[in-house]
């Protein structure tokens, strides 16, 4: 095979044959700072004897210049093709050392619905990510190599996107998941705001999903988008998570009692939240076996579920014992012990209320909500939701779960829940007046009380949960969370903290719920979006044009918080200890009283609910 004549372009260069080649060293594009590195080909020889980059080739779109020409800089569409087969993602350097041989490019990029051709970061005009352990340090510019990577994580929070918007002129809202996925998408559509449907895109103004993403979180521009849901609300969310919190608070309020100057009288844990221990933590769970009698009646729960998955009821020694053989083997078990989450034991076992008040012989719980509108400041609202009731009557001996959980999952389980579906959901006003026409007289109780006594106390235990764990939550100018309370009244007319969910059911499958969800999600996004506003001009939060039936729990513009742009250590207050009030009170109330008057008003208007302390 004749070898080709001296000066000849190595094949796959592209060059012009219509013009004379002069000999002489030759620069082809690669990847790097300089974007042009010196080709290792010297001279003409076959084809297999003049790559260097087994199986690996560099083909610029453009044809190469001639000898003696300026060098042509590295285009952003540099394509890289391996010798056989697709596109490949690593490119093989035979003059760097081991360590550096291997060079990642990302072909996908977060944000784009399409794959783009695989170049320098750089090039693209793409931020690259720093601090990541298979990027080369020869896609970064010297500045950037010289910042540390916290600096290089500040820069791109704060810079606008870099990404070509798409289809549309924005701006642009992601839902993920179908739970009130209508709701949120007419409310939007509703602003002139465009839906989409890549998950990955970065240039949104609302990003609303059921679960949570840690690339949602990373790639979140503070102070220029709002994402729902904190990212560790967890600490609130879960029953592990819940318990840890209230115990915090009962241990600061125990402290705060032994203290020389008089307080009022602080909720106590075990007054409003059922005895529980967890599964998790031997000391505990040895406890409860021990404890354990056939008088009662103990629900055991994941820690992190819903829609009464997972749930079952202890009620003779037998079933203990099951559980607790099953606990011990887990636990001996060594794979068991190298796992770094221990998801089958994160359990916990909590006292049955088996005197629950009863609504025509059917088991009742209440739904509310608890919205954090605004991160920073802390902002938190709360709301009324509407009853859930089971269709069959409560027998505390039966082992059918649809007459112990109220939820609507277990309740649909029923060939009568689409008859009858109408009679598992009551609104607040339908509550109230059974109580007044059936409870009021023969238990003592004041007119309308479930808008006095039973609104304030759910209020008081909402206040403890959410400034209790305030110091703790991850909160980012942006953020901004739903949350859902679920209480129990017995027959005694206590009240009982069940369990706090993130992300509660938006589903309208009846009427009640057509007519409480909708109203709850409107506001709950009118209240985001105009508390954000203030806080990026630093206007003061009251009053708010958007809040209508919901009321302000706590208004945190007097809190320390690090605003953006400005020092990140700055100290944040200490839980504070809400003292329980003891005379009912018809008033509305916002939380910036020492002593609040957590009562709602169940009539809408436009007038801020004000304290009259």
């Amino acid at each position: 095979m004749a070898s080709p004549p001296q000066g000849a372009r190595p094949l796959g260069h592209q060059a012009d044959r219509s013009q004379p080649q002069a000999e002489g060293p030759r620069r082809c594009p690669s990847l790097g700072k300089q974007g042009l590195t010196r080709c290792p080909t010297q001279g003409p020889g076959p084809r297999a004897t003049r790559r260097s980059h087994r199986g690996t080739r560099v083909v610029p779109a453009q044809r190469g210049p001639h000898a003696g020409a300026p060098v042509p800089v590295a285009r952003s569409h540099t394509r890289f093709f391996r010798r056989w087969g697709p596109p490949t993602r690593i490119q093989v350097s035979s003059k760097r050392n081991k360590r550096s041989r291997l060079l990642r490019c990302r072909a996908w990029v977060p944000g784009w619905a399409h794959e783009r051709p695989m170049g320098s970061c750089r090039e693209e005009g793409l931020p690259c990510q720093p601090g990541l352990p298979d990027q080369d340090a020869d896609l970064l510019d010297t500045e950037d190599v010289t910042r540390s990577p916290a600096a290089l994580l500040e820069g791109l929070l704060l810079e606008g996107p870099k990404q070509p918007l798409g289809t549309g002129q924005g701006p642009f809202f992601y839902i993920g998941g179908s739970n009130g996925a209508s709701i949120i998408s007419s409310y939007c559509k509703s602003k002139g705001w465009q839906r989409t449907h890549d998950s990955r895109r970065e240039d949104y103004r609302l990003k609303w999903c059921e679960v949570k993403c840690r690339d949602s979180y990373y790639s979140f521009r503070e102070g220029e988008q709002l994402l729902y849901q904190l990212p560790n609300n967890k600490l609130l969310t879960t029953k592990i998570g819940l318990l840890r919190a209230l115990r915090e608070y009962s241990r600061a309020s125990n402290k705060a009692s032994t203290l020389a100057s008089p307080l009022p009288r602080v909720l106590k844990m075990e007054e409003f939240f059922p005895e529980t221990y967890r599964l998790d933590v031997r000391d505990e769970r040895e406890a409860f076996f021990t404890l354990f009698d056939e008088t009662q009646i103990w629900i055991c729960k994941p820690t992190a579920s819903n829609q009464g998955k997972g749930i079952f009821l202890l009620r003779n020694q037998e079933e203990v014992a099951a559980l607790q053989a099953k606990t011990q083997s887990m636990e001996d078990d060594p794979i068991y012990r190298k796992m770094p989450f221990r998801t089958p034991q994160a359990r916990v076992v909590q006292r049955y209320i088996q005197n629950p008040l009863l609504l025509g012989g059917k088991k009742f719980d209440v739904r509310s909500y608890l919205v954090i509108a605004c991160a920073m400041p802390f902002m938190v609202f709360f709301g009324h939701g509407y009853a859930r009731l089971t269709l069959n009557l409560y027998d505390p001996h039966s082992n059918d779960l649809s007459g112990h959980l109220t939820n609507q999952f277990m309740q649909k389980k029923s060939p009568l829940y689409v008859l009858l579906k109408e009679d598992t959901v009551w609104s607040m006003d339908h509550l109230n007046r059974y109580i007044n026409d059936h409870f009021r007289k023969a238990k003592g109780l004041p007119r309308d009380w479930v808008f006095t006594t039973f609104t304030k106390a759910i209020l008081t235990m909402k206040i403890h949960c959410s400034i209790t764990t305030r110091t703790e939550l991850l909160l980012s100018q942006g953020y901004n969370s739903s949350l859902c309370l679920d209480f129990l009244i017995d027959e005694n007319f206590k009240v009982w903290l069940l369990e706090m969910n993130s992300n509660p059911a938006l589903h309208t499958n009846c009427e009640v719920l057509k007519e409480v969800v909708p109203g709850v999600v409107m506001e709950t996004l009118d209240l985001a979006l105009e508390t954000f506003q203030k806080s990026l001009r630093s206007q003061k939060m009251l009053p708010l044009l958007s809040q209508r039936r919901f009321v302000l729990l706590h208004n945190g513009e007097g809190d320390l918080w690090p605003r953006l742009g400005g020092l990140r250590g700055w100290p944040r207050p200490q839980p504070q200890l809400w003292p329980a009030c003891e005379a009912a009170s018809t008033e509305p109330w916002q939380g910036q009283c020492p002593q609040p008057h957590p009562h709602l008003d169940p009539s809408p208007g436009p007038a801020q609910p004000r304290c009259t302390c």
